[in-house]
C-alpha cells in the first residue's frame, strides 16, 4: 500500500516568500510569513554557497499584534497583516504616542519567545526610544529589549530584530484581565464581544514609545523569534522535511531559519488546505 506523505487537504501549493532558486539563508537568523491557510510546510536546502552543511530552522508560532491608541477604548488588530508577508498590508504606526497618552502595542503568544524581527515600510524619523513590558502575573516589568529597529536616537528606523531574554517570572494571561488587573488610572479598556484574543491566555509583551513617532511610520510585518535556538536541520543536498503546520492563532505563522556557517538556499513550500489568491 503507498504511503500518503502530503495531506489531503492541499488544494494549492505556494513558496513561503518565494524568490527565484528559494530564500538566501546566511548564518544570521532570519524570518518568512506563512502564505494564508497553510497547512503543510516542506523545507529544503540546496546550492551551498561557503561551506555550509545545513539550513536550520524553527515553524514560529502565530503572534496576535494589537494596537490603541486611547488607552483601550479602540483596538485594531494586525495580526493578520504582521504576518502575510503582503507589501500591501502594513502595521500602522503613525503618530503611535506614549504609554502616558493610552497609546501602544500589544503581541501576544501562545508559548513565550526572545524577540521580534520588524521590517520597516517608511521609517520614523523622530527621537523617540522604544521599550518593552512583559506581565508578570499582577504587574508589567521591563524586558530589558535590545532594539535593532533604532538608528540615530530614533526607533522603527530601520529593519531589524527587538530582542530579549526569556523571564522567568513571564506569566500568561488573558488581555481582559489584564486590563482589569493594571492599576493604570488612564487604562479603561474595552473589548468587542468575546474575542478570543483578548480572552486567551497568552504571552504578552507592551511595546511603547517615549515619543509620538512620525506621522507616516509604517511597518511591512512583525514576525516572533522562536524561545529556542535549538533549531532542526535540513542537510544541503538532502531530503525534505515535511509536517503539519497550521496557520493561525493557536498555530504557526512564519518559519526561522539560518545556516551553521556560510551561506545556502531554503526552497520552502507550503501546501493550503482551501483555495487562496496572492
Amino acid at each position: 500500500m503507498p504511503t500518503q506523505t502530503n495531506p489531503a487537504v492541499n488544494y494549492e501549493v505556494r513558496g513561503a516568500g518565494y524568490t527565484a532558486g528559494g530564500l538566501a539563508a546566511t548564518n544570521s537568523a532570519k524570518t518568512v510569513g506563512l502564505p494564508i491557510n497553510t497547512q503543510f510546510v516542506s523545507l529544503e536546502a540546496h546550492n551551498a554557497g561557503s561551506s555550509a552543511t545545513v539550513v536550520q530552522f524553527a515553524i514560529n508560532p502565530w503572534i496576535s499584534v494589537l494596537k490603541t491608541q486611547d488607552a483601550g477604548a479602540n483596538w485594531t488588530d494586525y495580526s493578520e497583516n504582521s504576518q502575510d508577508d503582503d507589501a500591501g498590508t502594513d502595521v500602522t504606526m503613525s503618530s503611535q504616542g506614549t504609554l502616558a497618552n493610552g497609546d501602544a502595542l500589544f503581541i501576544g503568544c501562545a508559548v513565550p519567545i526572545r524577540g521580534l524581527v520588524v521590517d520597516v515600510d517608511a521609517v520614523n524619523g523622530t527621537a523617540s526610544l522604544m521599550t518593552g513590558d512583559y506581565w508578570n502575573g499582577s504587574a508589567w516589568s521591563d524586558i530589558e529589549e535590545t532594539d535593532g529597529t533604532a538608528s540615530g536616537g530614533a526607533a522603527l528606523a530601520q529593519d531589524g530584530s527587538v530582542t530579549w531574554t526569556e523571564p522567568s517570572d513571564w506569566s500568561a494571561n488573558t488581555l481582559r484581565e489584564i486590563m482589569e488587573t493594571d492599576s493604570a488610572p488612564h487604562w479603561n479598556a474595552t473589548f468587542a464581544g468575546t474575542s478570543h484574543v483578548f480572552n486567551s491566555p497568552l504571552y504578552w509583551v507592551r511595546l511603547k514609545v517615549s515619543a509620538a513617532l512620525d506621522s507616516s511610520t509604517t511597518l511591512n510585518s512583525i514576525h516572533p523569534l522562536n524561545r529556542s535556538i535549538r533549531y532542526g536541520a535540513v542537510v544541503v543536498g538532502g531530503q525534505p522535511w515535511k509536517q503539519m503546520a497550521r496557520r493561525g492563532f493557536g498555530g504557526f505563522g512564519s518559519i526561522e531559519f539560518v545556516t551553521d556557517t556560510g551561506t545556502a538556499d531554503l526552497v520552502a513550500n507550503a501546501g493550503t488546505g482551501l483555495s487562496t489568491v496572492g
